[in-house]
C-alpha cells in the first residue's frame, strides 16, 4: 500500500494526481449522495498529496480498527487474548476485498475501522460515570456517524446496538421473567442511549432531504423487495465470491507463486509463537455454537442490503469486490467456532494454529498476490501515461484503447473509462477528452456516455464523446513480464536503486496511435438513431 501510488477506476474522478489536474467532485454532493466522501476527497485534494492522505486513512483504519476490535472483545470477556488477536487479524486481512490499494475507496476501509473504534468507545462508556461517560458517548456517536460513509456499515452498527441491549439484559433481574426482562432491557436501552437509536435515522434523513441521489445514481440501484428465490440466489453468489472463489484462487496462486505463501507462513508462525494461546479447558457447546450461528446470521445480514439494491459482487474484476469489505467478520466468527470445536479432539494451541494459522496464511498470501496484480496494473497504466505525455496531442479527443496486455499471459483487467480519460487529461491537459477500453465497452458506448454526462448530478460532465476519434494500440514491450517478475523488478528499481524506474516503464509497453473512426464502435449520431422509440 505504501509503494503503490497509482489511481484505480473512479479514483480518477475525485482525486488529483497533480495540482493542475482539475476534478469536479460536486457530483458527490448533488448526485451520488456522499457528503462524507466529499469532505474526505476535498481535504485530500486541498493538501496537494491526495494519495498520501488516502493511504494514511486506510492504514489508520486498519490498525486502529484491528486494535479496537481486539480490545473490545477482551474487555467484554468474549475472547481470550489469542482468540481476540487472531479474530482481528482475520477480519483485517480478508482477501475477498481486493481494493485495499485503492485510493478513493480508502474511505471504505477507514469507515469500517471507525465502526470498531466507536464500539470500543461505547464499551468504555458503558461502565464510566459522570463527565467521562458523557464525553465517551458523544465521541462514540460522532465516530459511528462518520462510519456511515460506507452505508452498509449500518448493518454492523445494528449488531453493535444489539450487543448493547444484551449487556443491559444480562444486568437485569432474572426473577422478572424472560418476557418482562427483555421488554425492560429494550426500554432501558432506548431511554439510556437515545442518540444511538436516532443516529441512523438522522443520517438517512439528512441524505434523503439534502443529498438525495439523482440521475444515474438513482438508476444505478435497483432497490426492491427481493423474493425468497432472489435472496437465495444472491446469498449463494455472495458465498461463492466471498469464500469459495477466494479459496480456489488461493490454491491456484499457491501453486503458481509458492514463495508468497511460504513467506506468509513464516510471518504467521512468528505471530503464533508470540501469542501462546491459553490452555484452558474445551469450550462448552454454547460457546461453540454461538459464533457459528452468528457467522451465518451476519453473512445473511451483511449481504441483504446489496441484494435489496440489486448489487452483487464479482471475483473476476477487482473493483466489483468493493461489496465484500466486511465479510471478513463472518469468516473470523466461523473460524472461531471451528477452533473451539477442534479443541474437543486436540489441544487449544493446536486448534488455534490449524484454524487461525492456516486462515491467516491463506489471507496474507492472497493479499500479497492481489497487491502484486494491483502494482503491475499501475505500472502498465503509468507506462501508457508516460508515453502519451511525451507525444504531441493528435487531432482527436475521443480515444479507444486497444489493450494488448489483455492477451498477455498474466492477470490483467482492462482499464475503466475513468482511467483512460484520466490518463489523457494527465498527458495533454484539462480538455473534454473521452477515452475507454475498446474490449470492455459495448458498440454504443458513445451514446451511453452522451446520455450519462447530460444526466442530473453526473460525474461525467467533462467527458465529450462527440469529438474526432483515434485508437490507441497498447502492446507489451521488450520489458514486459508476468506480474510477479515485473513487480519484483520495480521494487528492485525503487527500493534498491539498481535500475531506473523511468527506463523500466519505457521498456514495458509500446504505444501506437491511429487517427480516424474507431472500428466496431457506432458513431454518436448512428447510435442515437438505432434506438427505437419504445426502448
Amino acid at each position: 500500500m505504501l509503494l503503490n501510488d497509482g489511481l484505480f477506476m473512479d479514483d480518477w474522478l475525485v482525486l488529483k494526481p497533480r495540482p493542475d489536474y482539475l476534478v469536479d467532485i460536486d457530483f458527490l454532493l448533488n448526485g451520488a449522495g456522499h457528503p462524507i466522501f466529499y469532505g474526505y476527497d476535498t481535504f485530500a485534494n486541498w493538501t496537494g498529496t491526495p494519495v498520501v492522505v488516502m493511504v494514511s486513512l486506510a492504514i489508520a483504519g486498519i490498525v486502529l480498527g484491528a486494535v479496537c476490535l481486539m480490545l473490545t472483545a477482551i474487555r467484554l470477556d468474549l475472547l481470550d487474548r489469542a482468540e481476540a488477536v487472531g479474530f482481528a487479524l482475520i477480519v483485517w486481512t480478508y482477501p475477498g476485498y481486493q481494493l485495499w490499494a485503492g485510493k478513493a475507496n480508502a474511505v471504505y476501509v477507514f469507515s469500517l475501522g471507525l465502526l470498531f473504534i466507536g464500539a470500543w468507545l461505547l464499551t468504555l462508556a458503558f461502565r464510566a460515570r459522570g463527565l467521562r461517560r458523557a464525553l465517551l458517548r458523544v465521541a462514540a456517536a460522532f465516530v459511528f456517524l462518520l462510519s456511515f460513509a460506507l452505508n452498509s456499515t449500518i448493518v454492523l452498527y445494528a449488531f453493535v446496538v444489539l450487543g448493547l441491549f444484551v449487556a443491559i439484559w444480562r444486568g437485569g433481574d432474572a426473577a422478572q421473567g424472560l418476557a418482562r426482562r427483555t421488554w425492560l432491557a429494550a426500554w432501558r436501552c432506548v431511554l439510556r442511549y437515545p442518540e444511538l437509536m436516532v443516529l441512523p435515522l438522522v443520517y438517512w434523513g439528512t441524505l434523503n432531504v439534502w443529498f438525495k441521489r439523482i440521475g444515474v445514481y438513482a438508476q444505478h440501484y435497483d432497490a426492491h423487495l427481493p423474493t425468497l428465490g432472489e435472496l437465495a440466489r444472491g446469498w449463494w453468489a455472495f458465498f461463492l465470491t466471498g469464500y469459495r472463489d477466494v479459496a480456489t484462487h488461493a490454491i491456484r496462486a499457491a501453486i503458481q507463486v509458492p514463495a508468497l505463501f511460504i513467506a506468509s507462513a513464516v510471518l504467521v508462525g512468528i505471530v503464533l509463537l508470540q501469542l501462546r494461546p491459553d490452555t484452558k479447558p474445551t469450550a462448552s457447546r454454547g460457546a461453540i455454537a454461538m459464533p457459528l450461528a452468528l457467522a451465518m446470521v451476519l453473512f445473511l445480514a451483511l449481504s441483504s442490503p446489496y441484494l435489496i439494491a440489486g448489487l452483487r459482487p464479482s471475483s473476476t474484476h477487482f473493483y466489483e469486490s468493493r461489496h465484500l469489505l466486511m465479510f471478513g467478520v463472518p469468516l473470523a466468527l466461523a473460524l472461531l467456532g471451528f477452533k473451539r470445536l477442534a479443541e474437543r479432539w486436540t489441544t487449544p494451541r493446536a486448534a488455534f494454529a490449524v484454524m487461525f494459522g492456516v486462515g491467516l496464511i491463506v489471507s496474507i498470501g492472497m493479499l500479497w498476490n492481489d497487491y502484486v496484480f494491483m502494482q503491475a496494473r499501475t505500472l502498465k497504466q503509468q507506462a501508457l501515461a508516460r508515453d502519451l505525455a511525451g507525444r504531441v496531442q493528435p487531432a482527436a479527443t475521443v480515444y479507444a484503447l486497444d489493450d494488448g496486455f489483455f492477451d498477455y499471459p498474466s492477470r490483467h483487467v482492462p482499464f475503466g473509462l475513468a482511467e483512460v480519460t484520466g490518463m489523457l487529461r494527465l498527458a495533454w491537459g484539462n480538455q473534454p477528452f473521452f477515452g475507454f477500453a475498446l474490449r470492455a465497452e459495448r458498440p454504443d458506448i458513445l451514446r451511453g456516455m452522451d446520455e450519462a454526462r447530460k444526466a442530473p448530478g453526473s460525474a461525467f460532465r467533462h467527458f465529450d464523446p462527440s469529438g474526432p476519434q483515434a485508437t490507441i494500440l497498447l502492446q507489451p514491450g521488450p520489458g514486459a513480464a508476468p506480474n510477479q517478475t515485473l513487480v519484483r523488478k520495480y521494487y528492485v528499481c525503487r527500493l534498491l536503486a539498481r535500475c531506473d524506474v523511468a527506463e523500466l516503464l519505457a521498456q514495458l509497453a509500446q504505444v501506437t496511435i491511429k487517427l480516424g473512426p474507431i472500428a466496431g464502435v457506432l458513431p454518436l449520431e448512428a447510435a442515437s438513431k438505432s434506438v427505437t422509440p419504445g426502448r
